[in-house]
């Protein structure tokens, strides 16, 4: 923590200090409620890959810029150690790859399905808290959680579809397999008890930008991608200041200076917010069924970590 930083704790109460960190923690998640609209969005302008290469490199510099206000020193955030870079290729750089492309590559009347599958990452958590941790959660919780997850990505497309197979499975694979990449990710930094500083959240993200970006030349996108647009900066830029850059810093402070149990409460919101948005902005998707599958996967989620209990 910056001397800036310590200074201006002194200056604030400790009833300040929580609700500014409270405020931090809801701002981050309205931000990463955006996340699937915008990988979506850029990858109908510009091309998945193109977009996540200038979205997510933009979140590494936002980062940086952060880290030079904070006047904290700027090499730590891109010396992690390097377990942290090795795991994080796969958790952070190829599941945000994985995400995007299944986002992009998806009828529209699929992308709530597809967002829900991602956000089933915090049941898997659990899930692979008792393999490789060794935690013993309450097994009755941790069943009826995984359940209400389970049941609530089935009913996301919609009652009338219940029954309907999706014409392609990729995008639903790429989901679901991502999202068990990140909660492996985030377990082994619990087991490896890595401390928010050394998370390498940038540098995962600048490898992300390089990796989409050299998806991308083999997907000849850079060749084909359109002119910039008003449009096409805005989503740019939001992408990379907001779920990317700014989400990952507020959370930051939500969890090191607020109420633990509440922030983490914070979180279930996003499954909801992010389905909602998804349905306002993408009319196909939106359903009865995507609504109550996004309440459904919150408290599954909310079960399993009552479940493990501190995990």
């Amino acid at each position: 923590m910056s001397v800036l930083e310590n200074k201006s704790d002194k200056q604030l109460s400790p009833r300040n200090t929580k609700n500014r960190a409270i405020s931090a923690a809801v701002g981050s998640v309205i931000l990463w409620c955006f996340s699937g609209v915008c990988f979506r969005k850029g990858s109908e302008m510009m091309g998945t890959m193109v977009y996540l290469t200038f979205m997510t490199g933009g979140g590494a510099l936002t980062a940086v810029m952060l880290q030079f206000i904070r006047r904290q020193p700027l090499s730590a955030i891109f010396r992690p150690p390097v377990r942290v870079m090795a795991s994080g290729f796969f958790g952070v750089a190829l599941y945000t790859v994985m995400l995007a492309a299944a986002f992009g590559i998806a009828p529209e009347s699929d992308l709530g399905q597809i967002n829900l599958l991602n956000y089933l990452w915090p049941v898997w958590v659990v899930v692979l808290g008792i393999i490789l941790l060794k935690d013993r959660p309450n097994s009755y919780l941790t069943i009826i959680g995984v359940l209400f997850g389970l049941a609530g990505v089935m009913i996301s497309r919609g009652f009338d579809l219940f029954f309907q197979v999706p014409s392609n499975f990729s995008a639903h694979a790429l989901a679901l397999v991502g999202g068990l990449m990140w909660a492996t990710y985030s377990v082994l930094l619990r087991k490896w008890q890595i401390p928010e500083e050394k998370g390498g959240t940038a540098f995962n993200f600048a490898v992300c930008s390089i990796l989409a970006g050299i998806i991308a030349v083999f997907l000849n996108q850079w060749q084909n991608m359109p002119p910039w647009t008003n449009a096409s900066f805005f989503w740019v830029l939001f992408g990379a200041v907001g779920p990317v850059g700014l989400a990952y810093s507020w959370w930051e402070i939500g969890v090191k200076k607020g109420p633990v149990y509440l922030i983490a409460a914070l979180a279930y919101f996003i499954p909801i917010g992010s389905s909602l948005l998804i349905g306002l902005i993408f009319r196909e998707s939106m359903n009865y069924g995507l609504l109550f599958g996004a309440a459904l996967i919150a408290t599954g989620a909310w079960l399993v970590r009552y479940a493990g209990r501190d995990f």
